[in-house]
């Protein structure tokens, strides 16, 4: 009858033993530390463009307001300017738009485009083009005018670009 207690003593004793768990335990959260980790770095770089865009197109409306009248060369040097600012950031998918807008003399009058330009020295709107972009237009005083930047960026992801592919 000894076999039997030894084999229970053994069975007993395999079911105490906590060498490994720490290993399994870890190799259960690392994945998930891992995912933490790379979703920050993401999500830092994320914000980091995000300031930097929104800085870059606060600066192309300071450098175009403080001149009474600006003319195109200018106003291309200042957005070829302010999108040198970005780099090191891949630039090339992003795409600016300067606008002024106006407002007629009526209270009910909508906001137009008086004139506009953009970063590949097109008009990006025509002149007299109602401009919808605004949501409050009665920010906007008659006879007044505003200016306007628009910056398209399309964020390719450097980490998630590399483990997750479409075919």
């Amino acid at each position: 009858m000894k076999i039997p207690q030894v084999c229970l003593a053994r069975r007993l004793s395999f079911f105490r033993a906590r060498e490994g768990v720490a290993a399994t335990e870890f190799a259960m959260v690392l994945p998930l530390m891992a995912l933490l980790f790379f979703g920050m770095l993401e999500a830092s770089d994320l914000l980091t463009v995000k300031r930097r865009i929104a800085n870059a197109s606060n600066s192309l409306v300071d450098l175009v307001a403080q001149e009474p009248t600006i003319t195109v060369d200018q106003l291309n040097d200042a957005i070829v300017g302010v999108v040198r600012m970005l780099e090191p950031t891949d630039t090339s998918t992003m795409s600016v738009n300067v606008l002024s807008l106006v407002k007629g003399p009526n209270p009910g009058d909508p906001v137009k485009v008086h004139w506009s330009r953009d970063d590949q020295g097109g008009t990006p709107y025509a002149a007299g083009d109602v401009y919808a972009g605004l949501e409050d237009n009665t920010a906007l005083n008659a006879d007044a005018s505003l200016l306007v930047v628009e910056v398209d960026y399309e964020y390719d992801s450097g980490y998630a670009g590399r483990v997750f592919t479409t075919p």
